[in-house]
């Protein structure tokens, strides 16, 4: 009897200890992603405006006739309106027009930039009136700084103050950045990038990103509505959680691959 005791309660401390739930190699559930979704969406944004803004900064230097020329690539009946007296453009969108990629931009996109532009040393500030794409509102400023320029590759340094994305459900995300994107001029043209960010999500969480790879953007794909990089890998880090946004390798395409502690899945960005 003794000993058939002793194998029962030994056979129930087993039981008990795995009905408990005890697991001796733990798998962490998901974290809240919400803050890169929201970084991620963010930076959509910024690379259409990025693409058609450097068009314009690059091209002022060369007069208004070049400017004129860009109108109907950046969106069917925009207005550019070069003054060059007084180094500025300004790219009005009115109420609302359709890019070739289907993108609507609507509002004010204001350009102040310095003699020799696009020269070494030059620089250029935009600022935004009202301006929205496909419903985000975008405000604050961003600075660029042309670091080198030799009709091959252009250095740029790109800093974002006081940075906002409101989403059409008037909820946002505050945002700033420092970045140098290192452009290979081509028709298209493509860009490498690294940096760091900062911001406040939609949830209120502070987090911080930078690029543990460089970023590849290619012109060919953000003008085909594909606003996204097509390399390279960010690291994010908040709320004592970090995780890693890789955006493949190469391909023009809307998938990213979200890393984090205990998993990693793949998303398709709208």
């Amino acid at each position: 009897m003794k000993k058939s005791a002793l194998v029962a309660f030994a056979l129930l401390a087993i039981f008990s200890m795995y009905s408990c739930g005890s697991d001796p190699d733990p798998v962490d559930s998901e974290p809240d992603l919400a803050v890169v979704n929201d970084d991620i969406q963010v930076n959509r944004i910024y690379e259409d405006l990025d693409n058609f803004t450097l068009e314009v900064i690059l091209a002022s230097g060369y007069g208004a006739r070049k400017l004129d020329s860009q109108n109907e690539s950046i969106c069917p009946g925009v207005m550019i309106d070069h003054d060059e007296e007084n180094r500025t453009v300004l790219i009005d969108f009115g109420d609302g027009c359709t890019s070739p990629a289907g993108l609507v931009r609507k509002g004010k996109v204001h350009i102040a930039y310095t003699a020799g532009l696009p020269g070494p040393g030059s620089s250029a500030v935009i600022t935004f009136d009202g301006y929205e794409v496909d419903g985000y509102l975008v405000e604050g400023k961003r600075n660029f700084t042309v670091d080198a320029f030799n009709f091959v590759t252009a250095t740029i340094d790109i800093q974002v103050t006081e940075g906002k994305i409101t989403w059409p459900d008037g909820s946002f995300v505050t945002y700033t950045s420092s970045q140098e994107r290192v452009i290979t001029i081509s028709n298209p043209y493509t860009v490498s990038i690294t940096g760091t960010a900062s911001g406040i999500g939609r949830a209120g969480y502070s987090y911080n990103a930078s690029t543990a790879a460089p970023l590849t953007v290619k012109q060919d794909c953000i003008k085909s509505g594909v606003l996204l990089p097509t390399s390279g890998v960010v690291a994010f880090s908040y709320e004592g959680i970090q995780v890693s946004a890789d955006y493949g390798d190469g391909n023009c395409d809307k998938t990213l691959t979200l890393t984090y502690p205990g998993g990693a899945k793949e998303i398709t960005v709208d």
